[in-house]
């Protein structure tokens, strides 16, 4: 304890390495000189801080408030106020020249560095500063302490840790299996050989490392070791929060976790251009510089001064990862990234790399900018601070074109055109080669601006990515809705050309073909789609209708049946149908018509004509008890089925004639013969009809009496009609 004379002498002698005069209480500067003077890195036993003397007229002016006060708020600060490990100096107040100073005794530590707010500070002459980080790495080897990561934590038990994990995860590549099955250690002595469980008295206790590695719950001992992830919305930390998660568990589980929800929100799924005709795909964010700078900032924190969480934030424009704790060891502001290395916690940096979660030492630096460079974004940007590291990863350029563009959907989707229509033009404005936000724009334009100006969109699209398939699918069928076949023709077979392999393309072509009654054509083509995508129900029901009409049964039957081995259950009724038709038509077997009929009606294809089809199949073949049973069928379904009526057909119609002229003079030839017409069809084509009668009688009738009858000097053809399925 400093006497009178002791204070007298060193205001004397002044400030030196090992003295420090205050004239008042002041939180910061107190208590970086006590942290200084403990830390001793001069190994001059530690220093001494006198509270209550002037620097400016070097005289004793005393304490300026309540003694107790200023003697319990230097004790607060070493025990609970922001020095870390804590302190105990020596604290009291003496009476010199007639005033009461405070006097702080600070020995020299064995548990340094010490620091001051997570900073550490060291005595320079009379001068307080901060240790630079070479000054603070001798302080550690000075120490003779073990790192962080392999300190017992007392607090804590064997019961803590999982040890199966432990055996499983982390045994198998440290120790190889020969030596583990050789050496007959049990599970727990292997952690007690590597270290991960140290004795302390008569009980196993698990290190930092352990409890981080392979703890059953680490956040309950280490309560700042999670990972703190948000998604903001925009580019601003004050913007809304879309999406916040705490993610806990072992340091390996954190790492994958954390990468994978920055795989979830990333913008992902496209490709664009560099340099025709080459594609190359990017991404938003390429993962593996993702789950390096993540693995680091968990590998490389500061788990023992830190009260804080690692944290990951994704913006529209960057992704910033944070870990909490300054540069280390060797490691400085000027070597930082050129492959010097030192680890904080070595015994995680080490099993992190065997988990091929991390790379050798020094190398993640290099990976995150090379994987930066080669998907083509900006350099990663590296924020260093005394107390944290900020990693920056900015997005690739062309995202905000695509976010952009998404938006445009996601407001298109809640029917706000106008600002949908904007978005995508801005979409096209920051990134012009991006053809899924020229084709947006050109259906928006086609919908509710200039046909012209949509067909530019559409140009622009493909002349960016000739093979951008829903470019021309988009603008085929806008032209074929404008009317303009040939156009959409036109797009549609240069669809084709560019993307001969797109079965979609060649659907498209071959429904076009169908609708104009190109039939050959519509038919080649959709044998070109159905060879490309054997298993699209779309394609073979469309494959089978066609095939129905040209006439080729057969073909049509085996489509139909295989489109029922990939189709939705919901629609299997309606193929079920379809095929009932054409073996009608094929005077197939009836049970196989009745098995068609059953699985269409079992699937809830209870359509009328449905029941009005195979009625007239069972009366045309003369099975009326089945067919009447159909009729009660119909009627529990709400449908009514006119009974079946016979019928004729009638051909060598005169086709100059006008349609009406014909129907007049059937009915009036029948009328003559005294039969009773039901129903008249005349082909579009006037040369052929069939007329529907009232009995049976009725067509013997006519038969006898009518055939080579004349109308308009035709001498018509008349024959028993037993197909049903027109």
């Amino acid at each position: 304890m400093l006497t009178s004379l002791d204070i007298e002498n060193k205001i004397k002698e002044w400030e030196t390495h090992q003295t420090e005069f205050k004239r008042e209480f002041t939180t910061d500067s107190i208590r970086q000189t006590i942290v200084a003077f403990t830390n001793d890195y001069n190994e001059t036993g530690g220093g001494t801080i006198i509270i209550g003397v002037d620097p400016l007229t070097r005289t004793i002016v005393g304490l300026q408030e309540d003694t107790e006060e200023t003697l319990r708020r230097i004790s607060g600060l070493c025990r609970d106020g922001g020095i870390i490990p804590t302190l105990a100096p020596e604290i009291y107040c003496i009476e010199a020249m007639e005033k009461r100073v405070a006097v702080v005794e600070v020995k020299k530590s064995d548990r340094h560095p010490h620091r001051s707010n997570n900073i550490c500070y060291i005595r320079h002459c009379p001068t307080t500063r901060k240790a630079t980080p070479d000054e603070e790495f001798e302080l550690v080897r000075r120490s003779g302490r073990l790192p962080y990561d392999l300190m017992p934590l007392s607090e804590s038990g064997i019961e803590d840790i999982s040890l199966t994990k432990f055996e499983q995860d982390f045994l198998p590549i440290r120790i190889p299996r020969d030596t583990i099955n050789y050496n007959g250690r049990s599970t727990v002595q292997w952690a007690e050989n590597l270290k991960f469980l140290i004795m302390e008295g008569e009980r196993l206790v698990p290190t930092v490392a352990s409890v981080l590695l392979f703890g059953k719950n680490p956040q309950s001992i280490l309560p700042n070791s999670s990972i703190d992830f948000i998604v903001f919305e925009g580019i601003d930390p004050g913007g809304r929060i879309l999406n916040r998660q705490e993610f806990k568990g072992t340091v390996d589980v954190l790492i994958k976790e954390t990468t994978a929800a920055v795989q979830r929100f990333m913008v992902k799924g496209y490709q664009f251009y560099q340099q025709f005709p080459r594609r190359k795909e990017t991404f938003e964010y390429p993962w593996i510089a993702v789950q390096e700078a993540i693995a680091n900032a968990v590998m490389h924190r500061d788990y023992e001064i830190s009260r804080t969480s690692v944290s990951v934030k994704m913006f529209d424009d960057r992704l910033e990862i944070l870990s909490p704790g300054g540069l280390y060891g060797i490691v400085t502001r000027k070597n930082f990234g050129t492959g010097v290395n030192y680890y904080r916690n070595p015994t995680i940096a080490v099993n992190l790399n065997l988990l091929s979660l991390v790379d050798k030492a020094g190398t993640g630096i290099f990976k995150i900018k090379r994987e930066m460079k080669d998907n083509g974004s900006a350099d990663p940007i590296f924020e260093i601070e005394d107390t944290y590291l900020l990693v920056k990863l900015s997005a690739h350029p062309y995202y905000s074109g695509v976010r952009l563009y998404e938006r445009g959907v996601v407001e298109l989707e809640k029917g706000n055109k106008d600002e949908a229509k904007s978005l995508f033009k801005k979409a096209v404005e920051n990134m012009r080669n991006f053809p899924a936000a020229w084709v947006a724009l050109g259906k928006m334009e086609a919908l509710y601006g200039s046909l012209e100006q949509s067909r530019k969109c559409f140009m622009e699209a493909i002349e960016n990515d000739p093979q951008f398939e829903g470019a021309y699918l988009a603008w085929g069928k806008i032209e074929e809705n404008e009317n303009n076949p040939l156009k959409s023709r036109e797009i549609f077979k240069q669809g084709t050309e560019a993307l001969p392999l797109s079965a979609e393309l060649w659907y498209s072509l071959a429904l076009l073909e169908e609708k104009n009654k190109k039939m050959p054509e519509a038919h080649l083509f959709i044998r070109k789609a159905r060879s490309l995508r054997q298993d699209d129900p779309k394609i073979l029901t469309a494959h089978g209708r066609i095939s129905k009409r040209r006439h080729r049964l057969d073909e049509a039957i085996e489509t139909y049946r295989k489109a029922l081995l990939y189709c939705r259950e919901d629609d299997k009724g309606q193929i079920w149908f379809e095929i009932m038709k054409l073996l009608i038509e094929q005077n197939a077997p009836s049970e196989e018509i009745k098995k068609c009929f059953e699985h269409s009606f079992r699937l809830n294809s209870r359509h009328h004509e449905l029941f009005h089809i195979y009625y007239q199949y069972l009366t045309s073949n003369n099975n009326h008890v089945e067919a009447l049973s159909i009729l009660d069928l119909a009627r529990t379904e709400g449908i009514t089925v006119k009974p079946a009526l016979p019928s004729l057909y009638v051909g060598n119609l005169p086709s100059e004639k006008l349609q009406k002229e014909v129907e007049t003079e059937l009915r009036k030839l029948f009328n003559e013969t005294g039969i009773e017409i039901s129903k008249i069809f005349i082909h579009p084509k006037r040369t052929f009809g069939f007329i529907t009668v009232s009995s049976i009688e009725d067509v013997k009738n006519a038969l006898s009496k009518l055939t080579n009858a004349k109308i308009f000097n035709n001498s018509i053809q008349l024959k028993e009609d037993k197909k049903i399925t027109r």
